[in-house]
């Protein structure tokens, strides 16, 4: 035991003056730049590396990734500024292995019982998103780099969506960008420039891309601490209008819904809490691109600015703000709710997107995309609008007024969504009475003039101060806000009513105006008419040659179609609105007499007066000049380079026929039929239209070709309802007698007319047998397509 003793002392002398070599972790730390804050980021120059240091262990925090760089398409849909997921997120240590952990927020219990809360944590699965092992050394550092140089956003799964190829992430052309990594008190940034490869490249990517097999794109993780306490979810009511979050609680009582949903909005606290006015403790503060263009940055900031009625009536003084981003700061940054410009090949939609805490709704960061090549399309419509005008300068100031006061309320609109509301598509309809609508350019007559003095509703509506009131009020005052909503009779309808062409809800349409759906599209036809008769070259901007006329009559011709949309939904349409439990609302059809109207306006646009265009319009639109080339903006043509007239009368009396026997629409009628034989029949709407049409008499000339051509839509449009899978068994069979029956006429109308018009008769009856029997057979093999419309 001496001797063990005595080598015990002299091998402990001697550890002074050893030398050890440093851990790995020291050496990185020496031969790396630190981003010390929320997270410790240590990058190496020479290697390329990232390191993590990993000291916040089983600490939710969120992670989102963003782009701050974009594809540039709005096909793709890979915009600059876009908001990835927000995960909430973790790291454990397990041995030597960090985890990087999404956790489980849809499943939750809400009780105080931590049993009852593993109980639902152990019942659902947690998502691993990375695993790392840790370097030796007594600062726990771990490399990212494969964490962060993985396509997280997918990107590539994008690509695919939208069927532009495989593109696959080539990490050999890949990088972390050294200038990328930041870390502040509660948030830290990690910027990557990912390559993205493909075998053959994607039409849309070949158009915005260098070489389309190889498409670089810049993004962003962004770690950030979660919202401090005292934050207060608000509970989810349909009428209040806004987006909202949910997730299952498994504590709720069994006379409780499982499901729960909360509101989506800021933080906004007032400094003195209650009803009374008071100063906030901090503003909900917008900022907007600094690399928005004047006039459009005024347009863009004035619009912005109408919210900051709306809070202050809430009783928020100064509690919304909008500036200018300061030169210094990041758009990307969590700090800062962006007003952003966005660049795309083609027009495009804009949109508002929000990071969310998604345990409670409250919005972190607003961010507004603005399409910048939308404004040019109101600009085009109101040059095709103001044609007629003797005065020219009158006419471009005009124009530019449209165009800019359309930016203003898109401004507004978009910002609505970062505040937390939903769209409301019901308020054209309900006296503008909200900015969440998609609003369709005003234009009236004044004798043969065309006015758009009044192209919008300037400011935000009653239904936006209601919103904001609900939403961001006092929570006391809520129910007595909903009763007073409906004393206004504000009415309001959401997404899944509205935006497709065969919803139910009779007054809540996209891009529509004017509380009668009917008498708007005969008035609006009016408009179109003398639009189209007043159409020539004055319409073109400076620089552009007389084969861009053609593309500027689209919009013009198609004036009608979303106007078509709401009227059409008059037939079979109901009326409702979001009440709560125990309410007294039923829903109902619309009234004979209002579905008649709209069916009486609808066959007049389908008329060949009304789908023709004036020879001298159309001799004016020449052929596309030089390189100059047909893009997806121009109509459809099945003469070649030429100008179509009739391909112009097919596209949009496709548009009508579709809508008015849409399978689903049919459906309704039939119903709303047999419990009350006032209203309008699937019989009676199918005979007047086809009294409207392939019964009508034939004229001379293009009229005569117009009406060919609409006649076999008509008939195209009936067989394609009669086989649609959609199509109730009841309707299936009414369908078919009409259509046995028109047998009967087309043989009758062959015997009476001309040769020429008997052969038209005669092909008409040849393919409507076999389309009876054959769900395949089409009259038109390759429709003409629509020019896109959306988004205006």
């Amino acid at each position: 035991m001496i001797r063990h003793s005595i080598a015990l002392s002299l091998a402990l002398t001697a550890i002074p003056i050893m030398t050890y070599a440093a851990t790995p972790a020291q050496t990185v730390i020496k031969q790396s730049e630190k981003a010390s804050g929320f997270i410790n980021f240590y990058y190496q120059n020479k290697s390329g590396e990232l390191f993590l240091e990993a000291q916040k262990l089983n600490q939710p925090f969120l992670m989102i990734t963003s782009l701050p760089h974009g594809v540039g398409s709005n096909d793709i849909g890979l915009d600059r500024g876009q908001l990835g997921e927000t995960r909430m997120v973790q790291f454990e240590r397990q041995g030597p292995f960090i985890l990087l952990k999404q956790l489980n927020t849809f499943y939750r219990a809400s009780s105080d019982n931590p049993a009852e809360q593993l109980a639902v944590k152990e019942a659902f699965a947690e998502s691993v998103l990375w695993r790392g092992k840790v370097l030796d050394g007594k600062t726990p550092l771990v490399s990212v780099n494969d964490l962060v140089l993985n396509d997280l956003h997918g990107v590539g799964q994008r690509f695919a969506d939208t069927k532009q190829g495989h593109y696959s992430l080539d990490t050999s052309r890949s990088v972390i960008m050294e200038e990328g990594i930041k870390s502040f008190e509660k948030n830290a940034d990690v910027d990557v420039l990912l390559t993205f490869t493909s075998n053959k490249e994607g039409e849309q990517v070949r158009q915005v891309t260098p070489d389309g097999k190889f498409v670089s794109v810049r993004m962003r993780y962004s770690f950030v601490a979660l919202p401090e306490e005292g934050y207060q979810p608000r509970e989810y009511q349909p009428m209040s209008g806004y987006l909202s979050g949910e997730y299952y609680d498994y504590s709720a009582a069994i006379d409780s819904p499982l499901s729960k949903r909360y509101l989506l909005r800021h933080r906004l606290e007032k400094v003195t809490p209650g009803i009374a006015p008071s100063e906030v403790i901090k503003p909900i503060t917008y900022y907007l691109d600094p690399g928005v263009p004047e006039p459009i940055r005024t347009a863009l900031l004035d619009g912005a600015r109408w919210w900051e009625e709306a809070f202050t009536e809430a009783g928020f003084i100064d509690g919304f703000k909008v500036e200018m981003l300061p030169e210094d700061a990041d758009p990307q940054d969590i700090r800062y709710n962006m007003i952003q410009w966005v660049h795309r090949a083609t027009r495009g939609w804009s949109y508002g997107a929000s990071i969310k805490d998604p345990r409670t709704g409250e919005i972190i960061k607003g961010h507004v995309t603005l399409g910048s090549l939308r404004v040019k399309q109101d600009h085009l419509i109101a040059r095709g609008l103001t044609a007629g005008w003797e005065d020219r300068e009158a006419a471009s100031d005009a124009s530019m007024a449209l165009a800019l006061a359309r930016i203003r309320q898109l401004s507004a609109h978009e910002i609505g969504h970062t505040i937390g509301l939903d769209h409301n598509f019901a308020a054209s309809t309900n006296d503008n009475a909200s900015v969440m609508d998609y609003p369709h350019p005003n234009a009236t007559l004044n004798g043969d003039k065309i006015d758009i003095s009044a192209p919008y509703a300037e400011g935000i509506g009653a239904w936006d101060k209601f919103t904001i009131a609900y939403g961001y009020g006092n929570e006391a005052n809520m129910e007595e806000l909903v009763r007073q909503a409906r004393t206004q009779g504000l009415r309001y309808i959401g997404e899944a009513d509205s935006r497709s062409p065969s919803a139910s809800h009779a007054y809540a349409s996209l891009w529509d105006t004017g509380a009668s759906a009917a008498a708007e599209l005969t008035r609006l036809e009016q408009v179109r008419r003398t639009a189209i008769e007043q159409f020539n070259a004055q319409v073109l901007l400076q620089e552009q040659p007389l084969g861009e006329l053609s593309d500027a009559f689209v919009p013009i011709y198609l004036l009608t179609r979303y106007q078509i949309d709401a009227a059409a939904k008059w037939i079979g349409g109901s009326d409702y609105s979001y009440q709560q439990q125990g309410s007294a609302e039923r829903w109902h059809y619309l009234s004979p007499k209002l579905q008649h109207a709209a069916l009486s306006s609808l066959l007049e646009v389908i008329s060949a007066q009304s789908l023709s265009v004036p020879q001298e319009v159309t001799e004016m639109l020449v052929p596309k000049a030089g390189n100059y080339r047909k893009t997806r903006e121009s109509f459809d043509s099945g003469i070649g380079v030429l100008t179509d007239p009739i391909g112009m009368a097919e596209v949009l009396s496709r548009q009508i026929a579709n809508r008015l026997l849409a399978p689903e629409r049919l459906n309704r009628v039939n119903q709303g039929y047999m419990d009350d034989s006032e209203q309008l029949s699937v019989v009676s709407l199918v005979d007047k239209l086809l009294a409207k049409t392939v019964y009508q008499d034939l004229q001379r000339g293009q009229l005569l070709a117009v009406q060919m051509r609409v006649n076999t839509v008509v008939m195209d449009e009936l067989l394609a309802s009669y086989h649609n899978e959609k199509t109730s068994p009841e309707v299936k069979a009414q369908l078919l007698a009409r259509l046995h029956y028109v047998e009967k006429q087309l043989k009758r109308r062959s015997n009476r007319a001309s040769n020429y018009q008997a052969a038209h008769f005669d092909w008409l009856l040849q393919g409507l047998a076999q389309g009876i029997e054959s769900k395949e057979y089409r009259f038109i093999t390759k429709p003409l397509k629509m020019p896109p419309g959306s988004p205006i």
